[in-house]
Parts: C-alpha cells; structure tokens; sequence
C-alpha cells in the first residue's frame, strides 16, 4: 500500500514536461504583449511631455500670457528667441534655478525635455546657454526643437546665409508648424551638430536654404518605428515619415 502511495506522490517525468511545454507557451504569448504594452506606455509618456511643453510655449509666445521671457525681454514685448524658451524648461542659464557653478543630474519622470524611452543620464550645467552645451552628455539628447524657429535661411546675392529666428505671438496663427520631437542625440554628435535643434530639407522645395544638406535632420524613431512631434498648436502626433507628412508646416520660418 506505501509502495503505491509513493508512486503517485509526485509529478512523473512526462508530466513535468507537459507543465514546462504548456508554461513555455504562456511566457511566449505573454512577454510580447507585455513588451508592446510597455512600449505603449512609455509613447504615451513621451506623447504626454511634449504636449506640455507645447501648451508652454504657447503661453510663453503669447504677448498676454508671457511673464518671464529670460534674454528675450531686451527684444522687446513680441519678439523672443527660441533658445530662451528652451532654457526655461530645461532650468538652465538665465533660468537656472540650482547651485551656482554646478553640474546638477535631471530625472526623467520630472524633466518633460527627456523621452521615457531615451537615455536615462542626463544633466544640465549653470552659467552658460544650452547652445554651449548647457546639457549633456549631448549624445543623450532624446528631444530637439525645430531648428528653422531657431535658426532662419536668409538669401543674400541668390545664396542662402544663417541668421537668428526671432519668433513673435504671429507664430500661435500657424498650429501646424513642428515645435519639437523625438530626437537621435547620438547621431547628431556623430555629424558633429549640436543635438538640440534639428529640421529637414524640405522635399520638392524650390529655393535653397541652408538645411538643403540633410546634415540638421537626425529624428529618432524609438517608439516602434515612430517619431512623436509635438506642434505649435498644442497637440502632438506621431509619424515614421514626419519630414514628409503633408500639411505639416517644415518649410515655416519667422520673419525677419
């Protein structure tokens, strides 16, 4: 009688198997769904920042929301540079609100300028603007803001020149124009560009500006193959073609 009893006190071999085969399928149909899940998450994250960045500058360009502009308040109620705008959400050089002469480590879940699913290491530096390299390492720059609101094309002698952009509240009358997106840090370095602002060449544009090279265009597509761009208008969408969609406003540039 014990000897039958001790036959069926424990799983036999192929029933083993049976239970590891059965748990083998469960995990293979599980961490997929657990992945894209995650992924999800980490989009909706990304989705989430840069739309309130966006919400942000609309205030910030807005001559009657406007408080602090930094820099830009010595250009006058309307005019400001898109670099102020940028170191008020970073909290850097003018807005810099940490130790004096300090380097000072930015968490992601607080810092809306880094994606969830970018680099995590990140830091920002006082007393000096962000073009200098304010926040580094810049390989790990995970967000970028529209160059041409930076950075404008102006023709001289039917050759294109550099010349600052001074944005005005005239911007917010164009919601489709790119503010910001999800940026490759990394592959910017690499083309020895500062990673903080980039645009594209515009496709079948006629004229010749000074991005015409491709060499500003250097957009991440980390969220499964799609790059979020958050718009002036406030909202944010997401493309694997964001140079190319159609009615999105590349080609916007302030006056003069």
């Amino acid at each position: 009688m014990n000897r039958r009893q001790s036959k069926h006190q424990g799983f036999t071999l192929l029933e083993l198997l049976v239970v590891v085969g059965i748990s083998s399928v469960l995990i293979g149909i599980l961490l997929p769904a657990l992945s894209a899940g995650r992924h999800a998450a980490m989009a909706l994250e990304c989705k989430t920042k840069l739309r309130t960045v966006a919400m942000k500058f609309i205030q910030f360009a807005d001559v009657s929301g406007a408080r602090n502009r930094g820099d830009s308040d010595r250009l006058g109620p309307r005019r400001f540079r898109l670099e102020d705008f940028q170191e008020s959400i970073y909290g850097i050089d003018e807005f810099w609100d940490g130790p004096a002469g300090e380097r000072v480590a930015m968490k992601g879940p607080e810092q809306p300028l880094m994606c969830p699913a970018g680099a995590a290491n990140l830091e920002r530096r006082s007393d000096i603007p962000c073009s200098s390299g304010a926040i580094g390492p810049q390989v790990n720059v995970s967000i970028a803001f529209n160059k041409r609101l930076e950075t404008r094309t102006r023709t001289i002698g039917g050759r294109p020149m550099r010349a600052n952009a001074y944005p005005t509240d005239k911007i917010l009358q164009y919601p489709d124009v790119p503010l910001l997106l999800d940026a490759d840090g990394g592959q910017a370095t690499a083309r020895d560009v500062i990673p903080y602002y980039t645009a594209p060449p515009i496709v079948d544009d006629k004229s010749i500006d000074i991005y015409e090279s491709g060499i500003f265009w250097f957009p991440s597509f980390r969220h499964r193959g799609q790059s979020n761009i958050g718009f002036v208008g406030g909202y944010v969408l997401s493309s694997n073609h964001p140079s190319t969609e159609p009615w999105w406003k590349w080609d916007y540039q302030p006056d003069p």
